[in-house]
Protein backbone atom coordinates (compact mmCIF):
# COMPACT_ATOMS: atom_id res chain seq x y z
CA UNK A 1 0.00 0.00 0.00
CA UNK A 2 2.80 2.39 0.68
CA UNK A 3 4.29 2.02 -2.37
CA UNK A 4 1.09 3.02 -4.25
CA UNK A 5 0.65 5.92 -2.24
CA UNK A 6 4.19 6.91 -2.79
CA UNK A 7 3.73 7.03 -6.72
CA UNK A 8 0.25 8.56 -6.41
CA UNK A 9 1.76 11.32 -4.48
CA UNK A 10 4.63 11.70 -7.32
CA UNK A 11 2.02 11.95 -9.60
CA UNK A 12 0.05 14.58 -8.16
CA UNK A 13 3.07 16.76 -7.76
CA UNK A 14 4.38 16.33 -11.19
CA UNK A 15 0.97 16.79 -12.82
CA UNK A 16 0.88 20.14 -10.34
CA UNK A 17 3.92 20.99 -11.42
CA UNK A 18 3.73 20.80 -15.04
CA UNK A 19 0.05 22.39 -15.00
CA UNK A 20 1.77 25.24 -13.08
CA UNK A 21 4.80 25.62 -15.48
CA UNK A 22 2.25 25.67 -18.66
CA UNK A 23 -0.29 28.57 -16.37
CA UNK A 24 2.72 30.82 -15.07
CA UNK A 25 5.49 30.70 -18.33
CA UNK A 26 3.80 32.86 -20.90
CA UNK A 27 5.75 33.68 -23.56
CA UNK A 28 6.77 37.24 -24.02
CA UNK A 29 6.36 39.05 -27.63
CA UNK A 30 9.86 40.14 -28.69
CA UNK A 31 8.94 40.93 -32.37
CA UNK A 32 5.62 42.47 -33.74
CA UNK A 33 4.99 43.86 -37.41
CA UNK A 34 2.26 46.40 -37.48
CA UNK A 35 0.61 46.79 -40.94
CA UNK A 36 -1.59 49.90 -41.69
CA UNK A 37 -3.56 52.25 -44.40
CA UNK A 38 -3.48 55.49 -44.67
CA UNK A 39 -7.00 56.87 -44.13
CA UNK A 40 -9.18 57.75 -47.46
CA UNK A 41 -9.94 61.04 -45.60
CA UNK A 42 -7.42 62.32 -43.57
CA UNK A 43 -3.32 61.34 -44.22
CA UNK A 44 -1.84 61.95 -41.28
CA UNK A 45 -4.01 59.33 -40.00
CA UNK A 46 -2.47 55.32 -40.20
CA UNK A 47 -5.02 52.45 -39.18
CA UNK A 48 -3.26 49.18 -38.39
CA UNK A 49 -5.52 46.85 -39.42
CA UNK A 50 -3.13 43.73 -38.97
CA UNK A 51 -0.19 42.75 -36.20
CA UNK A 52 2.14 39.97 -36.55
CA UNK A 53 3.64 38.57 -33.53
CA UNK A 54 6.24 36.04 -33.39
CA UNK A 55 4.45 34.11 -30.50
CA UNK A 56 2.11 33.64 -32.69
CA UNK A 57 3.55 33.32 -36.65
CA UNK A 58 7.65 33.55 -36.00
CA UNK A 59 7.72 32.21 -39.72
CA UNK A 60 5.99 34.89 -41.09
CA UNK A 61 8.23 37.62 -39.09
CA UNK A 62 11.27 35.76 -40.09
CA UNK A 63 10.62 35.96 -43.64
CA UNK A 64 9.28 39.33 -43.31
CA UNK A 65 12.77 40.16 -41.67
CA UNK A 66 14.84 38.52 -44.46
CA UNK A 67 13.04 40.11 -47.04
CA UNK A 68 13.81 43.49 -45.36
CA UNK A 69 17.63 42.49 -45.06
CA UNK A 70 17.68 41.64 -48.94
CA UNK A 71 16.76 44.81 -50.05
CA UNK A 72 18.02 46.34 -53.11
CA UNK A 73 19.10 50.03 -52.82
CA UNK A 74 17.78 52.20 -55.59
CA UNK A 75 17.79 56.24 -56.07
CA UNK A 76 15.55 57.05 -58.21
CA UNK A 77 12.09 54.78 -56.81
CA UNK A 78 9.14 57.12 -59.08
CA UNK A 79 7.03 56.82 -56.11
CA UNK A 80 4.74 59.59 -54.08
CA UNK A 81 6.16 58.77 -50.37
CA UNK A 82 2.95 60.81 -49.37
CA UNK A 83 0.75 57.78 -50.67
CA UNK A 84 1.83 54.30 -49.77
CA UNK A 85 0.11 51.30 -50.34
CA UNK A 86 0.59 50.15 -47.18
CA UNK A 87 2.97 51.04 -43.72
CA UNK A 88 4.85 48.80 -42.19
CA UNK A 89 6.37 48.89 -38.70
CA UNK A 90 8.69 46.65 -36.95
CA UNK A 91 8.46 46.79 -33.04
CA UNK A 92 10.70 45.15 -30.40
CA UNK A 93 7.88 45.49 -27.66
CA UNK A 94 10.66 43.97 -25.21
CA UNK A 95 13.00 46.70 -25.62
CA UNK A 96 10.43 49.59 -26.10
CA UNK A 97 11.98 50.22 -29.42
CA UNK A 98 10.98 50.83 -32.91
CA UNK A 99 13.11 49.00 -35.51
CA UNK A 100 12.34 49.49 -39.06
CA UNK A 101 9.53 52.09 -40.05
CA UNK A 102 8.77 51.88 -44.09
CA UNK A 103 6.59 52.87 -46.70
CA UNK A 104 5.39 50.05 -49.77
CA UNK A 105 4.37 50.40 -53.01
CA UNK A 106 3.73 47.43 -55.27
CA UNK A 107 4.31 47.64 -58.41
CA UNK A 108 4.37 44.29 -61.47
CA UNK A 109 8.12 43.72 -61.39
CA UNK A 110 7.99 43.75 -57.43
CA UNK A 111 7.73 46.50 -54.96
CA UNK A 112 9.88 49.99 -53.58
CA UNK A 113 10.43 50.44 -49.55
CA UNK A 114 11.07 53.68 -48.36
CA UNK A 115 13.23 53.00 -45.15
CA UNK A 116 12.53 56.25 -42.54
CA UNK A 117 16.47 56.48 -41.67
CA UNK A 118 16.29 60.30 -39.60
CA UNK A 119 13.85 61.48 -36.82
CA UNK A 120 11.27 61.98 -39.60
CA UNK A 121 10.00 60.89 -43.34
CA UNK A 122 12.52 63.69 -44.53
CA UNK A 123 15.36 61.15 -44.51
CA UNK A 124 14.58 58.33 -46.41
CA UNK A 125 16.27 55.69 -48.30
CA UNK A 126 14.87 53.57 -51.43
CA UNK A 127 15.09 49.99 -51.81
CA UNK A 128 13.43 47.60 -54.44
CA UNK A 129 12.36 43.80 -53.52
CA UNK A 130 11.47 41.21 -56.35
CA UNK A 131 8.42 40.00 -57.39
CA UNK A 132 8.31 36.95 -55.18
CA UNK A 133 9.38 39.02 -52.47
CA UNK A 134 6.20 41.58 -52.60
CA UNK A 135 4.16 38.80 -53.75
CA UNK A 136 4.36 36.77 -50.63
CA UNK A 137 4.16 40.66 -48.77
CA UNK A 138 0.81 40.84 -50.02
CA UNK A 139 -0.14 37.67 -49.07
CA UNK A 140 0.81 37.43 -45.29
CA UNK A 141 -0.69 40.76 -45.10
CA UNK A 142 -3.55 40.37 -46.86
CA UNK A 143 -3.63 43.38 -49.25
CA UNK A 144 -6.65 43.56 -51.61
CA UNK A 145 -5.50 46.30 -54.79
Amino acid sequence: MKKWQAALFMLIVFAAGYSAGIFFSEEEVSREIRVGYQDSKREDVIHFKKIIKNTENQNAVDNIMMIFMAKDRIEEPGVNLDKPDFFIEVLSPKQFTSLIDSRIWFGDDGAVIADRTGESWENVKYYSIPKPAADYLKETIGYKE
